[in-house]
């Protein structure tokens, strides 16, 4: 199981290649919460037409696979492919 904190650290490996800042210190990611095995988080896209969107998503959630956790659980946000991108991940 991996600590809140090893969850952030691995969150801020993510870089959008736009703007050269990782997905966490831009704000992409809302309430993360860490119980257990289990991580849970929002995405949400800077832009609606994010034209990264889709590589992004599968991105987070290939890092996130990398901590020793049971579930990751995405829901993504203000993002016109959500519900595509989601049934990814």
């Amino acid at each position: 199981m991996a600590t809140r904190e090893e969850v952030i650290a691995k969150l801020k490996e993510l870089v959008d290649p736009h703007t050269g800042i990782n997905v966490w210190d831009m704000g992409m990611v809302k309430d993360l919460a860490v119980t257990g095995d289990r991580v849970s988080l929002t995405f949400e896209m800077t832009s609606n037409f994010c034209p990264v969107g889709m590589q992004l998503g599968v991105a987070l959630k290939r890092k996130l696979s990398e901590l020793s956790m049971g579930a990751v659980d995405i829901k993504v946000g203000n993002y016109l492919r959500a519900s595509e991108l989601e049934a990814l991940l």
